[in-house]
């Protein structure tokens, strides 16, 4: 059963989503042109995509798929993208950066929001 949030918000500089609920890899990337569109109508072309809220099992093929959904995010003009996730979520050999430089997009991955927020606005 699907039960994903996203609570998106717009903050100076950039534009946060916060994904909240239980589901799968898949769930969140369907999210993702909403949250792009979303992007283009506030003018911002910086992202928090914050996960830390959000239950779920992704495997390195999901993850794969999901750095390549966000591609869609270059289309609609932004930028630069900051991940946040709970500590055992994030891949140590930082694929997911790896695979978002591939579109053009400047990712990276963070374990709190105040780390993700810095880096986003420098």
């Amino acid at each position: 059963i699907m039960s994903i949030q996203v609570q998106i918000e717009e903050m100076p500089g950039y534009l946060a989503a916060n994904f909240i609920g239980v589901g799968t890899a898949e769930d969140a990337w369907r999210q993702f042109e909403l949250i792009a569109e979303q992007c283009k109508r506030a003018n911002k072309n910086k992202l928090l995509l914050n996960f830390t809220e959000y239950r779920a099992d992704v495997f390195l093929h999901e993850k794969y798929l999901l750095v390549e959904r966000a591609t869609i995010f270059a289309h609609y003009g932004v930028r630069k993208i900051a991940g946040v996730d709970k500590l055992e979520r994030l891949d140590p050999q930082k694929f997911e950066e790896i695979v978002a430089l591939n579109p053009g997009i400047n990712a990276r991955g963070f374990t709190n929001v105040e780390d993700a927020e810095q880096w986003l606005l420098e």
